[in-house]
């Protein structure tokens, strides 16, 4: 089996991350949660920054501490990052998304329905899944925009990643098994069924969107990872990147407890080419602190795709 290879000092980002001529590219960071993806999503967002690329950093993740990463501000509305021109971070607020899809469906409803119409819809819309709904909307915004040459998203743990990128597909299909008169004018069905088809579009094009899972070399992270790329394959969404993060540095592990413990991140290296052929594989190492702020960023960005200079 090959060795998981180290990212060496002056390694370029693999095919995939970065866009082609006239296109932009979409960039999803998944995996298990507390695996580091919010760190290594906001690195890679200042290195296409720094590299002259226009980069948009959106995270859906609830637990939305990308702005304590970046040192600075993250809120519902995109706002420079003081300090990386060209780049841009946005929260998707979950509770403010519902709020805002909560009055935009019935401000349109109004225009269509009865009151009594509205009432019914009113409470309808109190359902926990209008939350999903909601959050769901907000990513297409994102995924769709025509703003930024490079887009990366910081998502939520697998299983929400996996449930918020099946979202287009089933929508797709409840709209064309529709047997009953729509819910929605036959113009506004038909433009949300545009929207849906063409977010599939982008999420299954390798050449517009690319899929990044973050692990730990660790059994339960690896088989989660690997469980979520098969299932996703199946959607037509293909993994572009692998990156195992806080792998312990040798030089570091010279007790006999973290000896062992590098030597079980290892075995856990070397399957991850067979878990995932032909995908590119790379490492970040553990650090002695938490990662914060633009300096300690750029540090991580360098060490899994070397200068940014352009």
């Amino acid at each position: 089996m090959p060795d998981f290879p180290s990212s060496p000092p002056e390694a370029a980002p693999p095919a995939g991350i970065l866009p082609l001529p006239g296109r932009r590219r979409r960039i999803l960071l998944a995996g298990k949660g507390g695996v580091g993806k919010t760190t290594l999503a906001a690195a890679l967002a200042v290195w296409a920054a720094d590299a002259g690329w226009d980069t948009l950093l959106v995270t859906t993740d609830p637990a939305a501490h990308l702005g304590a990463v970046l040192e600075v501000p993250v809120d519902d509305a995109p706002h420079p990052v003081a300090g990386v021109g060209g780049l841009a971070a946005v929260r998707v607020d979950a509770a403010a998304a519902t709020a805002a899809y909560r009055r935009g469906v019935l401000a349109d409803a109004a225009r269509h329905f009865p009151p009594a119409a509205l009432e019914r819809l009113a409470e309808e819309l109190e359902s926990p899944c209008t939350q999903e709904v909601a959050v769901f909307h907000r990513f297409l915004d994102h995924l769709l925009q025509p703003a930024g040459r490079v887009v990366v998203f910081d998502t939520a743990p697998t299983g929400h990643t996996l449930r918020l990128l099946e979202l287009p597909r089933e929508y797709a299909a409840q709209l064309a098994a529709q047997a009953h008169p729509p819910a929605l004018p036959a113009g506004q069905e038909a433009a949300a069924a545009g929207r849906i088809r063409r977010s599939l579009e982008v999420l299954r094009d390798p050449d517009r969107t690319s899929l990044a899972f973050v692990l730990y070399p660790e059994a339960t992270p690896v088989a989660e990872a690997q469980r979520a790329a098969v299932q996703l394959a199946g959607s037509g969404i293909a993994t572009a990147l692998v990156v195992a993060n806080q792998v312990l540095p040798a030089a570091m592990c010279t007790g006999p407890f973290f000896a062992r413990r590098r030597r079980l991140q290892e075995e856990h290296l070397r399957r991850l080419p067979a878990l995932f052929p032909l995908v590119p594989l790379r490492r970040v190492a553990l650090r002695a602190a938490d990662v914060r702020g633009l300096t300690d960023l750029r540090e991580v960005a360098r060490e899994l795709f070397g200068s940014a200079a352009s």
